[in-house]
């Protein structure tokens, strides 16, 4: 087994990141553009409701049910809702996402439903493909789901998580859509500033 170190644990999520561009170049039979303000944006946002939307969805779930929904293994904050890791697993998604709405999705302006739900169905597969993978290799969990209904996968991701990733894909359709409209220059570095101060903040306080 790989020992989990910071290095480790970046070099893992970079490749899987690499493999995935490789392939979906391939997929589409072209070399995909990085345009980087706008790849920025959408790591921002979706480091944004990812790191609240788990604190909230978490301590929810602990409420109504007495117990979380999920620990975070991988070097873990605010007693396993969140990880100091976040960067590159929600700021990944976003780079996923960026990669499919130019690639293949094409999404019409204002268009959020449909966004959210292919976020919401493709949720479950992603986790498992990343926490999986990184189990077999590290022998630890980037994140473990305490309910278990996925049979023999369970505890790598559970369909409790579909909604969550519904509302974040729906939200951050929004707010992209909306930094489409207003262009990646005017007021650009402002926002971004804004999101990484409320980030910042939910991370270390």
């Amino acid at each position: 087994m790989i020992e989990v170190t910071p290095i480790s644990a970046l070099a893992y999520t970079l490749a899987f990141s690499l493999i995935y561009y490789i392939g979906l170049c391939l997929y589409t039979r072209r070399i995909i553009e990085i345009e980087l303000r706008k790849l920025t944006f959408y790591i921002t946002v979706f480091c944004l409701f990812g790191v609240s939307g788990e604190i909230l969805t978490n301590n929810l779930w602990q409420i109504v049910f007495s117990t979380p929904l999920w620990n975070y293994h991988l070097f873990p904050a605010h007693g396993g809702d969140i990880s100091y890791f976040f960067f590159f697993i929600w700021g990944g998604l976003g780079y996923y996402r960026y990669l499919n709405d130019t690639a293949i999705h094409h999404f019409s302006p204002k268009e959020y439903l449909r966004p959210g739900l292919i976020m919401g169905a493709e949720a479950v597969v992603l986790e498992l493909a990343y926490n999986g993978l990184f189990l077999l290799l590290f022998g630890s969990y980037v994140f473990y789901y305490l309910p278990a209904n996925l049979g023999f996968f369970s505890h790598l991701s559970c369909l409790q998580v579909i909604p969550f990733y519904f509302l974040v894909g729906v939200c951050t359709s929004k707010l992209i859509t909306d930094r489409e409209e207003l262009g990646y220059q005017r007021g650009f570095y402002s926002i971004l500033a804004f999101y990484w101060m409320i980030i910042l903040s939910l991370i270390l306080f």
